[in-house]
C-alpha cells in the first residue's frame, strides 16, 4: 500500500486525472453489469419460470396427453423426458393415487423422492394435483432451473468487452486533451518557479497559454515577480545603508557594552545592600511581632508609623489599615491619654499609666500604658507599650481570696474544736440522765425508796409525758451535731496530694450531711426544704481522688443547684437535686442534676471562668465553680462538663479516672498549678 501511495505521488497531473477517469469510469461499467446480471437473474426467476413451469403443466394434463402417460409407464418417461427438454426445467415427476412414484425424468442426476411431497418447497417447485377422467387422482412435480442460460453470459462478456474498447479509446483522447491544456501549462509555470527560486533571478517571467484558472494563475505570477523585482532593489539600498549603519552600532555597542559592566556592578552591589537591609528590617519586624505587648509607634503628628502584631490582636485592625492613621482613630479607647502621648512628645520624657480600665472590642480589660519618646533628632515620635494586666490582677485577687478562704478554713477548724468541747458535755449529761432513770440500776432505786417515790410511777410520767423521747431527740441531735463538726474538721484538714482510694457511696453521704446542715435564707437557698435523690452504681469501686478536695466540688455543686432551685417563683413549687454515680470503662462519673432555673448557651460557655457570676453584688465571688474545675481537671486529670436548659433545669458532670498511676503529689503544689 505505501509502493502504490509512493508511485501515485510521483505521476504528473495529467496522468493522476487520466487514472481518476479510468478508475471512474470502470467503476460505473463495473455496476452496470452487475446491476444487468442481477436483474436478469430476478427477472428470470420471478416470471420466465415459473411461466414455462405453467405451460409445461398444462400440456402434461392435457387428457389426451394425460391418459398416454398413465397407460404405458414407459411411454410416460419419454414423455416426460421430452418434456423437461424445455427450457430450465430440472426434473419432472408424476405420483399415483397412492402418493407413490409412477414416473420421473430428472437432469444432472438429482434425486427424486419415492413419496409425493405434501407441498412446494420455493418457487422454483411446482406441484398440481390432477383428477383423471375415471376418478384417478394423480401428483404432478416439476423442479425448475432459476439460473441464466450460457448464451445470457456470453452476450454480457461481448458487451462488457466492446464497452472496455470504447473506455480505453475515449480515456487516451481524454488523456492527450489534459496533456495539452493542463499538463503543459503547469509544467511551463513550475519551470519558471526553479527560476527563480535557484538562480533568483527575478526578470523571468511566464507565458499565459489560455484564458483559464491557469492562465489567471501566470498572470499573478508574473505581477508578484514584478514586485518582488522592485522590492528587491529596495532591499539592496537598504542592506547597503544598514551596513553602514552596523558600523558605527558595533562601535556604540562596545561603548554600552563597558558601561553596562559598571551599571551591573554597582547594581549587583545595591542588591546585596538592599537584601541586608531587608533582613535586618525583617528581623526588627519578628522582634516587634513576638512581643506580646502591643506596641504602636506614631510620629510628631499621632499618625501611626508602626503596628505590630499584638496591636492587631488587642483592636481587630490589620497592619494596611493602621499605617498612617490617627491614633485616635484606630485606638480610640486611648482618647482620654491622648494628651500624656502629646506631652510626652513636647517634653521628651517618658510616661507611666498603670492600671487603666479601657474598653476594647473584646469588653473590659485592665492595662498598663507606657509612652516612649524617639530619641532621634531626624525624626520626632513616640512608641506606646500596652500590657494587658487583667490576667495577672485576676491571679492576684484569686491568690488574695485562696489566703483568705485558707483563714476561714483554719477559723471554721479552731470553732469546731470549741463547739466539740459542749457537745461532748451535752451528750455525756443525756446518758447520764438516762442512765439515772433505768430501774435496772440498784442505785437508782435505792435513791428513790428514801425519797418514798416509785421509780417505775416517775419513768411512767416520763413516758406519758414523751420526756423520753424529748431526751432521745436531744441525743440525736447532739450526735447529728458531732457529726457534722468532725465532717467540717476533716473537710477543714489539707490533706496531701496523693490520690488515694476513696468509697465514693461513703463520700457523698458525708457531703450531703454537711449541706443538709447547710441554709442560707438571705442567699435563698435550705436544703432541708429540697429533695435530695440519691442514685448510686451498685459495684462502684474504689476510686483514687483527694477526699476533702472532691467533698468541695460536691458542696459547691450542691450549693448551686440549691441556688437554682431557689430562683424558682412557681408556687408549690417542689425542688430536687438527684446525684448519680456509674462506671464506664476506666472512668468513674458523678452527676449533680436540678430542676433550677437553668443556663443560656453564653452563660454555659463561661461558667468556670474566674471571677465570673450571676449573682447579685455581694452573694458571690465568682470562684466556686473554677476552683472546683481546677481540682478535677489539674489536681485529679479529670473532667468537669456542665449541659444546662433554661427553664427546665442543670446537669454537672464530674469524670475521675480509676487508673491509680495519676497521683499528683508534688506537682499540684507548684506555683503555676495553684490557680
Amino acid at each position: 500500500m505505501n509502493g502504490l501511495q509512493d508511485y501515485l505521488s510521483r505521476l504528473s497531473i495529467s496522468r493522476k486525472l487520466v487514472f481518476v477517469m479510468l478508475g471512474v469510469v470502470l467503476g460505473v461499467a463495473f455496476v452496470s453489469c452487475a446491476v444487468l446480471i442481477v436483474s436478469a437473474y430476478l427477472v428470470s426467476r420471478n416470471n420466465f419460470v415459473p411461466a414455462n413451469i405453467q405451460a409445461v403443466s398444462r400440456i402434461l394434463t392435457e387428457p389426451t396427453v394425460l391418459n398416454t402417460l398413465l397407460s404405458d409407464q414407459d411411454e410416460a418417461k419419454k414423455i416426460l423426458q421430452v418434456a423437461s427438454e424445455y427450457s430450465q426445467i430440472q426434473a419432472i415427476a408424476i405420483y399415483s393415487s397412492d402418493n407413490r412414484l409412477y414416473a420421473s425424468f430428472t437432469h444432472k442426476e438429482l434425486p427424486i423422492s419415492e413419496e409425493a411431497p405434501s407441498a412446494a418447497e420455493d418457487e422454483t417447485q411446482y406441484l398440481k394435483r390432477v383428477i383423471t377422467g375415471d376418478d384417478r387422482r394423480i401428483t404432478l412435480f416439476i423442479q425448475a432451473d432459476p439460473s441464466l442460460p450460457i448464451d445470457f453470459y456470453v452476450g454480457m462478456t461481448i458487451a462488457v468487452i466492446i464497452i472496455l474498447v470504447f473506455i480505453l479509446l475515449f480515456s487516451s483522447l481524454a488523456a492527450g486533451m489534459i496533456r495539452r491544456f493542463i499538463t503543459q501549462p503547469v509544467l511551463h509555470l513550475i519551470s519558471i518557479a526553479n527560476t527563480v527560486s535557484i538562480e533568483e533571478n527575478y526578470g523571468v517571467r511566464a507565458q499565459k497559454f489560455y484564458h483559464d484558472e491557469i492562465g489567471i494563475l501566470a498572470q499573478t505570477f508574473n505581477t508578484m515577480l514584478s514586485r518582488i523585482e522592485a522590492r528587491d532593489q529596495l532591499l539592496t539600498n537598504a542592506r547597503d545603508k544598514a551596513e553602514q549603519a552596523s558600523l558605527k552600532a558595533q562601535a556604540l555597542a562596545i561603548e554600552t557594552h563597558m558601561s553596562n559592566k559598571q551599571l551591573e556592578q554597582e547594581v549587583r552591589n545595591r542588591k546585596q545592600t538592599e537584601r541586608q537591609l531587608t533582613r535586618l528590617q525583617s528581623h526588627l519586624n519578628s522582634i516587634v511581632d513576638s512581643m506580646p505587648s502591643a506596641l504602636v509607634a506614631v510620629d510628631q503628628e499621632l499618625a501611626v508609623a508602626q503596628w505590630n502584631r499584638a496591636a492587631t490582636v488587642l483592636t481587630g485592625i490589620d497592619h494596611d489599615r493602621a499605617m498612617g492613621a490617627y491614633l485616635g482613630d484606630v485606638m480610640p479607647f486611648l482618647s482620654d491619654s491622648l494628651e500624656q502621648v502629646q506631652d510626652a512628645l513636647d517634653n521628651e520624657s517618658a510616661v507611666q499609666l498603670e492600671k487603666l480600665s479601657l474598653i476594647l472590642p473584646g469588653g473590659e480589660r485592665k492595662m498598663d500604658l507606657m509612652i516612649y519618646p524617639l530619641t532621634d533628632a531626624d525624626q520626632h515620635g513616640a512608641v506606646i507599650r500596652l500590657d494587658d494586666i487583667s490576667r495577672r490582677l485576676q491571679l492576684e485577687e484569686m491568690m488574695v481570696q485562696t489566703e483568705k478562704m485558707m483563714s476561714v478554713g483554719g477559723l471554721a477548724a479552731g470553732m469546731a474544736h470549741e463547739i466539740n468541747n459542749p457537745l461532748g458535755a451535752i451528750l455525756q449529761s443525756i446518758q447520764t440522765i438516762q442512765r439515772r432513770m433505768t430501774p435496772e440500776l440498784e442505785a437508782n432505786q435505792k435513791t428513790a425508796r428514801e425519797l418514798g417515790v416509785s421509780l417505775d410511777s416517775i419513768n411512767a410520767y416520763f413516758r406519758t409525758r414523751d420526756i423520753n423521747k424529748f431526751l432521745d431527740n436531744i441525743q440525736s441531735a447532739g450526735v447529728r451535731a458531732s457529726q457534722i463538726v468532725s465532717n467540717m474538721l476533716q473537710f477543714s484538714r489539707r490533706d496531701s496530694r496523693i490520690l488515694t482510694p476513696t468509697d465514693l457511696d461513703d463520700l457523698i453521704h458525708k457531703t450531703l450531711e454537711i449541706a443538709a446542715s447547710d441554709f442560707n435564707l438571705k442567699q435563698g437557698f435550705d436544703f432541708m426544704r429540697i429533695c435530695i435523690q440519691q442514685d448510686f452504681e451498685t459495684d462502684m469501686p474504689s476510686v483514687p481522688c483527694i477526699p476533702n478536695e472532691i467533698q468541695q466540688v460536691l458542696l459547691n455543686l450542691l450549693k448551686n443547684a440549691a441556688q437554682a432551685i431557689s430562683k424558682r417563683k412557681e408556687p408549690d413549687w417542689q425542688g430536687h437535686i438527684t446525684i448519680r454515680t456509674r462506671k464506664e470503662g476506666g472512668k468513674a462519673l458523678i452527676s449533680v442534676e436540678d430542676n433550677g432555673t437553668g443556663m443560656t448557651e453564653d452563660v454555659s460557655r463561661r461558667i468556670f471562668e474566674p471571677f465570673f457570676t450571676t449573682k447579685d453584688i455581694g452573694s458571690g465571688t465568682g470562684l466556686g465553680l473554677s476552683v472546683s474545675y481546677f481540682i478535677i481537671t489539674n489536681n485529679h486529670n479529670g473532667a468537669l462538663t456542665v449541659s444546662s436548659t433554661l427553664g427546665v433545669g442543670t446537669t454537672f458532670t464530674v469524670m475521675l479516672n480509676l487508673d491509680e498511676s495519676f497521683t499528683d503529689s508534688g506537682a499540684a503544689l507548684s506555683p503555676d498549678r495553684l490557680i
